[in-house]
């Protein structure tokens, strides 16, 4: 023997109401039907449940039945509630480390995006160097990554986007500044970066940062490249960075050097033993869509 939905829910709206007919006002059901329905599920329980008084009185057995059947709908209209808000994004963040140059012209515009999608889920982006992002998504901080793939990504489930040139670049007010500089005019001057990797973590085979004697770890953009333009250092910049921005145009990439050039892979990336989330998945298409580039 099992209780049937509807049984179930046509008495507990008789012993809500009172009564057979609100009851089946509320269910728009007739009132023929509500009484059929109790007399069936008496019938198979085998025991009265209603005195059929004015007003209705619930039996013993009744009652009894009434708290379990109050205390089951309860939790099931909880559970449609969280259900509905995990649908809607309610009660889950979105949480993506992004580098500077990224963040720098597809930052708002994708977070816009995906708000518009999921506008009620919470949302954590974070600006990091590179290394730092994969640090953040390796050890769980964060779920995605979005900037320059680093050489070993074997712990992580990745998805290009496009490919990025970073020119080594000066601003022709630099005191040392001439149209073809040697070894040792780059020497004297300072490289600004956002991060500084250890030695044995160098993911370029030149070892760029033994070109020059003082670097300066910046983790601003915006200080980077105003320190660049004021002819105090020099640093490597997108050249989608070089295109957008007026202020920095007339910056000459010291292509005289063959450590000048540095080709980089952009996307998406996520650690590969875990699934990502549905607002990870969302924002991860979104991204592709919006982002990848076809050469």
């Amino acid at each position: 023997m099992r209780l049937e939905s509807s049984e179930v829910r046509i008495f507990h709206a008789v012993a809500r109401f009172g009564g057979f007919r609100a009851a089946a006002t509320d269910l728009h059901l007739s009132q023929s039907a509500v009484s059929q329905a109790i007399k069936q599920l008496e019938g198979k329980l085998d025991q009265a449940l209603i005195v059929r008084d004015r007003p209705i009185r619930l039996t013993r057995a009744g009652r009894r039945l009434y708290r379990y059947i109050d205390d089951q709908l309860q939790r099931e209209h909880s559970l449609l509630a969280d259900l509905e808000r995990l649908a809607h994004g309610r009660d889950q963040q979105l949480s993506v480390s992004i580098d500077s140059t990224t963040n720098r012209f597809a930052g708002a515009d994708l977070i816009a995006a995906f708000a518009g999608r999921w506008p009620e889920a919470r949302v954590r982006l974070v600006e990091q160097p590179s290394r730092a992002i994969v640090a953040a998504v390796l050890s769980g901080e964060l779920e995605l990554g979005l900037g320059p793939f680093q050489t070993r990504m074997d712990r992580f489930e990745c998805w290009p986007l496009y490919e990025e040139e970073r020119l080594l670049m000066i601003s022709p007010t630099h005191p040392l500044h001439r149209p073809k500089m040697s070894l040792a005019d780059i020497e004297r001057i300072p490289l600004v970066v956002s991060s500084l990797d250890e030695p044995d973590q160098r993911p370029y085979q030149d070892k760029l940062r033994d070109r020059f004697r003082m670097i300066w770890q910046i983790s601003s953009l915006n200080v980077r490249l105003d320190l660049i333009d004021r002819g105090l250092a020099v640093g490597y910049l997108s050249t989608e960075m070089a295109r957008q921005l007026p202020r920095i145009r007339h910056f000459r990439a010291l292509r005289e050097f063959d450590f000048a050039r540095i080709e980089r892979q952009v996307g998406l990336y996520h650690r590969r033993d875990r699934d990502p989330s549905a607002l990870a998945r969302d924002f991860i298409e979104l991204c592709r869509q919006r982002l990848a580039r076809t050469e």
